[in-house]
């Protein structure tokens, strides 16, 4: 029983990830599953208590205004196609 959960599971997260692939594109996709590292990062950080540096803290900084940089330009993009 716990198997076939585990393939229901599978696939219903394979069929989530193509409808999303469609519904933005595949930068998008990319970025999105770069991004998610960002919060697993500090929970790690947090969780198994690991000493930060001033590199370690400024990639991570780096990450996130990459991604809502990222986030600002396609969403202005996206304003600027349904205007046209």
């Amino acid at each position: 029983m716990v198997m076939t959960l585990s393939g229901f599971s599978g696939l219903a997260i394979s069929f989530t990830s193509m409808w999303f692939l469609h519904q933005t594109g595949a930068t998008t996709y990319s970025l999105v599953g770069s991004l998610n590292k960002i919060p697993l990062s500090v929970a790690g950080i947090l969780l198994f208590k690991v000493p930060t540096s001033l590199e370690n803290s400024a990639s991570i900084f780096f990450g996130l205004v990459a991604g809502v940089f990222f986030a600002l330009v396609f969403d202005a993009k996206m304003r600027e196609r349904s205007q046209s």
